[in-house]
């Protein structure tokens, strides 16, 4: 029988409101329980955080395990620390400024009931801010062939909206620790180099905070990683040859631009038209 461990990570520098709501959303709003809520202190928090951790936690009893990082290390490796403690035989992803909606477990393990074939499972989101609606659900490809037809344009999956297999992590698959920033990519193309299968639901799992905070991280420093990342993968995929290498090189470029010319672009058209799969 499926159980699951949800992963987490919190920093200094997250809302105490946000996380108060993304933990609500994977625990006690779920309609299919989790086992285990792993959550990763990365770093020292300031006492409003603590609190809000400190609530969950009697909530929650012997459900909720912590694990406190001396220092921030990055989402990466407080990933990898708390897969290594993980009991459920499914690791769900979840991040603390997200809001999971309701079904969202039942439904993704339901698919993995059916397609017993398929290792990791996303889903679709829909995007707000400020508890506002942006009216922008970001759908992604279904099939694993869609998934590896499309990874060179863009990340396949919404990291914070997987459920992996725990033995995908058992078999020796890791977040690399060599970057801190678009470690899913990194993750989605090891998974397909060692014949994990991936897939999407067609629903609406996670509702996705797009505020201010998003493209200011979008920077030179993550836009360089995702590039070294995209270019291994895919001459890992495809060799050292291939006219796939054109998409990642101009994603860089407009991962150069301001946050204010970067916000514009994310919600114009030009955005869906380069994510169409068709």
């Amino acid at each position: 029988m499926e159980s699951i461990t949800v992963i987490m990570s919190v920093y200094d520098g997250d809302q105490p409101d946000h996380l108060y709501k993304a933990i609500e959303s994977v625990t006690v709003a779920q309609t299919l329980q989790p086992r285990q809520l792993i959550l990763v202190e990365d770093g020292a928090l300031r006492r409003a955080l603590r609190s809000v951790v400190n609530l969950w936690q009697r909530r929650l009893r012997g459900r909720m395990l912590i694990i406190r990082n001396r220092q921030n290390v990055g989402l990466t490796k407080s990933l990898n620390r708390a897969i290594a403690l993980a009991r459920g035989t499914l690791i769900a992803r979840m991040d603390s400024d997200d809001v999971s909606l309701p079904d969202r477990f039942r439904r993704q393990v339901q698919y993995l009931r059916n397609h017993p074939d398929v290792a990791i499972v996303g889903g679709a989101i829909e995007e707000f801010e400020d508890e506002q609606r942006c009216g922008c659900v970001r759908e992604y490809p279904l099939s694993h062939d869609d998934i590896v037809g499309v990874i060179h344009r863009f990340s396949p999956l919404a990291h914070p909206a997987v459920m992996i297999r725990r033995k995908v992590f058992v078999c020796g698959v890791r977040y690399d620790e060599r970057w801190r920033t678009s470690q899913d990519v990194a993750l989605w193309f090891e998974a397909i180099e060692r014949g994990w299968r991936m897939a999407n639901v067609r629903d609406v799992v996670l509702r996705f905070r797009c505020d201010e905070r998003l493209y200011r991280r979008r920077g030179v420093a993550k836009a360089w990683d995702e590039l070294r990342i995209y270019v291994q993968g895919i001459h890992t995929l495809y060799g050292l040859f291939s006219w796939r290498y054109i998409f990642p090189l101009a994603r860089f470029c407009v991962r150069l631009l301001p946050p204010r010319i970067i916000r514009l672009l994310y919600h114009s058209p030009i955005r869906n038209l380069a994510r169409r799969t068709a």
